[in-house]
């Protein structure tokens, strides 16, 4: 699975907090586990809100991760928790849903885009007619935005990886 998201680390937590963002919603994130890796036992993305709200949206999203939590940094334990969060324990994986650079899709990625495309979408680009892909989350999750034209499509990742 594709992962284009940052390890939360205590700079960026400070940078995040700095800017205003009081509230962080846990989940599991099962694109930021490696498979592959028996010692890392889980993996987790913590988002960041200003808002309260949107927040909590976020989390009620989430009845059915039991791994969820809703931190606010004006409770000393949730502060604290964040922070060991930050550090990267051993064993798990923290992510910040923030990507580095601007995303492109890796080779296999693109390749599964463009059978999507000829096999769901039946959208017909010739090869100097670029179809643009972006990326978003939304509570979370990976989503793309692929624009052909007139046309626009928004799907989840998984859609494209799965198919």
């Amino acid at each position: 699975m594709h992962n284009p998201f940052v390890l939360l680390t205590t700079r960026l937590l400070e940078s995040l907090i700095k800017a205003g963002n009081h509230f962080f919603v846990r989940q599991t994130y099962q694109r930021g586990k490696n498979q592959l890796d028996p010692l890392n036992k889980a993996a987790f993305l913590f988002t960041h809100y200003t808002d309260y709200s949107r927040a909590k949206t976020h989390y009620d999203t989430l009845e059915n991760d039991s791994n969820r939590f809703l931190y606010n940094i004006a409770e000393e334990a949730h502060y604290r928790k964040l922070f060991i969060a930050a550090g990267q324990p051993e064993g798990f994986k923290v992510y910040s849903p923030i990507v580095q650079q601007a995303w492109k899709p890796t080779a296999p990625v693109a390749a599964k885009i463009r059978h999507y495309i000829d096999q769901k979408l039946k959208w017909t680009p010739a090869r100097q007619d670029g179809v643009k892909a972006d990326l978003f989350v939304q509570f979370g999750e990976l989503f793309i935005t692929l624009k052909y034209g007139i046309h626009e499509v928004k799907l989840p990742l998984a859609d494209i990886e799965n198919f």
